[in-house]
């Protein structure tokens, strides 16, 4: 049934299928919480038990499998790499201005919303104000802040928390069929994100933190070798946010080595040794960590991601 490959999140599950039982489906969600944790799984799962002939989400019936195919005619997605522009929002007006084809409802999900340009935003909010009775909306995001209010008034609000690390380990282990020592690992590097997990799980993005942690301990060191660390990590949004989150995860566990000692509360617990041989005292620690954080707010207005992301590593960086 729906809503059973879904890791967690169990309140906002029972919530869902009332709303369905019940018939009295709002016309817009907002799915808000933590990228990678399962929302618009959840959204498109939620489609999958309005559509469906048996209202179970079966799978097998002909919505099901139109769904698994991507083809259904009544169901549109808008996941853009960049940001969602005007044009979207005029498909969107299209396709809500006409009855659906096949079922009586219609599901648009607005994946990454926080990247909706002024115009888009605009031209979504006149939909929502009118829409009509058969379209159901769930604009999904990382960042509720970053949706303007006069779109949010006009949603169900529904909030998602991050994963628990023994979900995530649990995740790892039957679902991706990690070694155990793996699987722990990411559950603890991955911040209740199964996306951030599956993000580490290739090994070339973890085989870049490491070199980008030996880097941040001057073990390996150079102008050179930053500008090339930082070019391969800001390839895209989603990666420089990655790497920032690990930066800020690193000097934290620096941090807490320095004033607490031990293993226990440490988040990269297999950079232990280099954790070990960094040498900077907290006042060091702290300039780092606000550096970066400062870095996370610039990252929101400036293209250049290349450039402030070498920029951080000269000066983080022991020498």
């Amino acid at each position: 049934m729906a809503f059973d490959d879904i890791i967690g999140h169990e309140r906002q599950k029972r919530f869902l299928t009332f709303l369905l039982e019940r018939g009295n489906i709002p016309h817009a969600f907002l799915f808000c919480g933590q990228e990678g944790i399962g929302k618009r799984s959840t959204a498109m799962e939620f489609a999958r038990r309005l559509f469906c002939q048996a209202g179970t989400g079966c799978g097998e019936c002909r919505p099901c499998v139109k769904l698994d195919r991507g083809s259904h005619p009544d169901f549109v997605l808008i996941q853009n790499e960049g940001s969602i522009g005007i044009d979207d929002s005029r498909m969107i007006t299209k396709e809500v201005s006409e009855h659906p084809f096949e079922q009586d409802k219609r599901v648009i999900i607005i994946d990454n919303a926080e990247t909706m340009t002024t115009e888009a935003a605009n031209a979504l909010l006149k939909t929502l104000e009118e829409p009509p009775p058969y379209n159901h909306f769930f604009i999904i995001t990382s960042s509720e802040r970053e949706i303007p209010l006069t779109i949010r008034s006009r949603c169900t609000r529904v909030a998602f928390s991050p994963l628990s690390r023994e979900q995530l380990e649990l995740y790892f282990l039957e679902r991706a069929d990690i070694d155990p020592e793996r699987a722990r690992l990411l559950a603890s590097i991955s911040f209740g994100s199964i996306g951030s997990g599956l993000f580490w799980l290739d090994e070339r993005n973890f085989s870049l933190r490491i070199r980008m942690a030996e880097a941040l301990s001057g073990r390996t060191k150079g102008f050179v070798l930053a500008s090339s660390l930082a070019e391969k990590a800001s390839v895209t949004d989603r990666s420089v946010s990655m790497y920032l989150t690990f930066l800020l995860s690193f000097f934290r566990d620096l941090f807490v080595r320095r004033s607490i000692g031990g293993m226990s509360f440490i988040t990269n617990t297999d950079l232990e040794t280099i954790l070990d041989e960094t040498r900077g005292d907290l006042t060091w620690i702290e300039d780092s960590l606000k550096r970066i954080q400062e870095t996370v707010r610039v990252m929101r207005y400036n293209v250049n991601r290349w450039l402030i992301f070498e920029n951080l590593l000269i000066h983080v960086a022991r020498e």
